[in-house]
Formats: structure tokens, C-alpha cells, sequence
């Protein structure tokens, strides 16, 4: 399994990213996947400076939104990389109903495809969307119908994205909401990415942490 996940790359660097993209190809053509349409292709040249900045050039908008792009999607596993933005990962998931982005994306994975994620990108991969949501509602309120925001599952964790942005108070509630879980939380701090050669086969790379039975503990810090 070819999957990276971090928290906010390209925006701040992390050299083991950079080293997996480099070994994939000389000129690697990339997949840029944003959640929705970015109709005035705003977020896609911040997206294009940032990578042109370690190296990269080559960057293909894929939208999955108003303006999907069929003829596209129907070839994602021709690219070398594919990249999901960060942004909000309901909207994501939605997006991604609609146009079978995750049959897609499986299918690339199976034929030995980079992909790499960041933020709500990232959490698409996980087991669960809840912790998103665990922003602006308790403990108990998302727990009500935590069911319906089940992800892709491809990794056995859960991920918090921007550990270095949240308070005292926000990490107190994900201890309670991983007392209630059955697996991991893995949150990664800008910067930092966890790396996947199979599902339950990872290391990570920057500032990482993992709650687990309302306990945080450091697992990473490497650069």
C-alpha cells in the first residue's frame, strides 16, 4: 500500500514525503483533488506554487464536484501521484459518493499508485470522519449517530490532522472519545505524516501522537 497521510503538506514541508514522491518518477504527473469545485482555480495555483517549490510541476485539477470530470477520473490510475487536498471531509466524502472516487482510488493503490493525502484528504482513508465533527458538538452528541460518518477504512485508525492548532480543552475530548473507540487515534501535527507500506504497516515521520484509552502518548518525532 502506497499511501502517505499528513496533516498539511505541501504547505509546510516534510522531507519523507518529498523522498517518496521523488522515487516515484523524474517528472512525476500529478493528481490535485480538491473536496469541491474551485471554480476560480484559487486554491489549485496556491496548491501549484507549493509543489513547484520542492520540485514538482506537473499538476492536473481533478475536480469531483460541479465540474467532474469523468474522462479524467476513469484514467486516475495513469497518474503517478494522486493528491487529495485538505478541506472539509463531509463534503469530501459526499463528493466522492458521487462520483466513485473510492473504487478509484483502491484501484490505483492495487496497481502500486502513490497516494497522498492531507487533512480532510486524510481523514477519507480512516475508519471514522467523527473527530471533524467533535469540533463543534460533545462527546456524547457525536456518539449518537457516529455510524453514519464511517470513512474508508483502508487504515485501522482514526486521524486528527493540525495536533499543534487545537487547545487543552478540544484534546480533552478526543481522550474521552478514544475511550469510546475500538482503535487508535492518530494525530499528527503539521509538518508530520504518517507513511504506510500496508494496512496495518506504518511509520511516521514529524511530531506524532496517538490517543488510546483516553491516554496520549508520543509515537513519533523523527524527521
Amino acid at each position: 500500500m502506497n499511501l502517505i497521510l499528513t496533516s498539511d503538506f505541501p504547505s509546510t514541508e516534510c522531507g519523507g514525503v518529498l523522498d517518496h514522491m521523488r522515487r516515484v518518477a523524474l517528472r512525476p504527473r500529478i493528481a490535485w483533488i480538491p473536496p469541491a469545485t474551485d471554480a476560480e482555480r484559487e486554491r489549485f495555483r496556491k496548491a501549484q506554487a507549493h509543489f513547484e517549490r520542492y520540485g514538482f510541476d506537473n499538476l492536473e485539477y481533478c475536480d469531483i464536484d460541479l465540474a467532474a470530470d469523468e474522462a479524467r477520473l476513469s484514467q486516475l490510475e495513469q497518474y503517478d501521484i494522486v493528491y487529495l487536498s485538505g478541506g472539509d471531509p463531509l463534503r469530501f466524502r459526499a463528493n466522492m459518493s458521487q462520483t466513485n472516487l473510492a473504487a478509484r482510488l483502491r484501484h490505483c493503490l492495487d496497481k502500486g499508485r502513490l497516494l497522498v493525502a492531507a487533512s480532510g484528504g486524510s481523514l477519507q482513508f480512516t475508519k471514522n470522519l467523527s473527530l471533524f465533527r467533535l469540533q463543534s458538538a460533545t462527546v456524547d452528541e457525536v456518539f449518537v449517530d457516529r455510524g453514519e460518518y464511517e470513512a474508508l477504512g483502508l487504515v485501522g485508525y482514526e486521524l486528527l490532522p493540525h495536533l499543534n492548532r487545537f487547545d487543552e480543552e478540544f484534546l480533552e475530548r478526543v481522550c474521552q472519545y478514544s475511550e469510546r473507540v475500538g482503535h487508535d487515534i492518530i494525530a499528527i501535527k503539521d509538518g508530520s505524516a504518517v507513511i504506510h507500506s500496508a494496512l496495518d504497516d506504518y511509520r511516521c515521520v514529524g511530531s506524532v501522537m496517538r490517543f488510546r484509552n483516553s491516554l496520549m502518548t508520543t509515537i513519533g518525532s523523527a524527521a
